[in-house]
């Protein structure tokens, strides 16, 4: 009876009959072939990378940094996009160019520079192209695949649940077998080459991402009249509800990336976990995920998707205290601690996905 449901939610939200159904079909796939990428390519493995080639946790910090500085470019992206009314092979032009650069240049740059300092700094420099062109184009998919999202409240969350669920257990499967492989040749050479190995294979599966988006219909953009560059910063201020959900996301992600990066450098390299125990720990994610989506789902019917959010704040704060005492060998104070730290991030997630759309104006979201 639960599987015949759950299949009749699932074929009602991504039918392929209609455009707007094949859109979302193509998002929560596109999604799935990202989380997977996303393994090899950020979090535990992304540090490992940059620890290979014996950049410090200050420079990690630095690497991780450049992106939030690189997205200031985001601001002439109205100017750039408004322009065309045509942009799907633009946006994904713009999404090849960021990968190879993202991925393939910054792998084989260590191959030619071989002083660390040197080192860190082209890897300042090929990220900071990468994010800061992407930046200017970026903020199109968000205006492109919006067209496909459910209008109805109840059908929404289920859309925003479904896409989550399904990339979570592929992302976990994927860091369970890769973790195991890469913990195997720990302390040998094939270590560093299965992980160089993961990076090759992750732009592989960017094409195919690429591909995928390449089907979804793009429909016609409002017209938006020709922006002048100050009124990037003033638009946005007319609509007091958009901005109040703007400031709920700014400070969130701020907190939220006070240490990343040099979070994973910490736990890999300080306290000594291993990749599995690491891995493991984060995947048990997808496990609540799939246990509590459900309770947050009717949190959100019951108070919104604001306070809800909050509710999951107020909950993960005191979880913070147990990380900051953390030795070697504390691996189950660290699990217990991510545990509820997991539970919470359901509630993050699924009503964050709906912050940004919650009072986004239509006759201004290119802007």
């Amino acid at each position: 009876m639960f599987w015949n449901r759950m299949k009749q939610s699932v074929g009602e939200i991504y039918s392929p009959r209609t455009p707007e159904g094949k859109g979302r079909l193509i998002t929560l796939t596109s999604g799935m072939v990202a989380a997977f990428y996303n393994v090899f390519i950020t979090g535990i493995f992304y540090t490992g990378f940059l620890s290979m080639y014996d950049i410090s946790i200050t420079g990690v910090g630095i690497v991780t940094f450049i992106p939030y500085i690189a997205s200031c470019f985001s601001l002439f992206s109205p100017r750039i996009l408004g322009r065309y009314q045509k942009r799907k092979w633009i946006l994904l032009g713009s999404k090849i160019y960021f990968y190879a650069m993202y991925i393939l240049a910054t792998t084989l740059m260590p191959l030619f520079v071989t002083d660390p300092d040197q080192r860190l700094l082209w890897f300042v420099i090929l990220l900071f192209l990468a994010y800061g062109v992407y930046a200017l184009f970026s903020p199109g998919f968000t205006t492109w695949f919006y067209n496909f999202y459910p209008a109805e409240n109840d059908k929404r969350t289920r859309f925003f649940k479904y896409n989550q669920v399904f990339s979570s257990v592929l992302s976990c499967l994927m860091l369970l077998g890769s973790s195991i492989l890469t913990d195997a040749v720990e302390g040998s050479a094939m270590q560093d080459q299965l992980i160089l190995i993961f990076r090759y294979l992750a732009f592989l599966l960017v094409l195919l991402d690429v591909g995928l988006q390449a089907m979804a219909k793009e429909y016609p953009y409002a017209e938006v009249p020709k922006l002048q560059f100050k009124k990037v910063f003033t638009i946005p201020f007319g609509y007091r509800k958009f901005m109040l959900c703007m400031a709920v996301m700014f400070f969130w992600n701020y907190l939220n990336n006070l240490n990343n990066g040099i979070w994973n450098f910490h736990l890999l390299n300080n306290l000594g976990f291993s990749y599995t125990v690491i891995n493991v720990v984060g995947m048990m994610g997808t496990v609540w995920l799939l246990c509590t989506v459900g309770i947050w789902q009717r949190l959100i019917h019951r108070f919104s998707w604001i306070k809800t959010f909050g509710i999951a704040c107020v909950a993960f704060a005191p979880t913070e205290f147990l990380m900051y005492s953390l030795t070697p060998g504390d691996e189950g104070v660290w699990a217990a601690a991510s545990m509820i730290q997991q539970i919470c991030s359901v509630g993050f997630n699924l009503a964050y996905a709906n912050i940004l759309y919650l009072n986004l104006p239509k006759e201004e979201s290119t802007a």
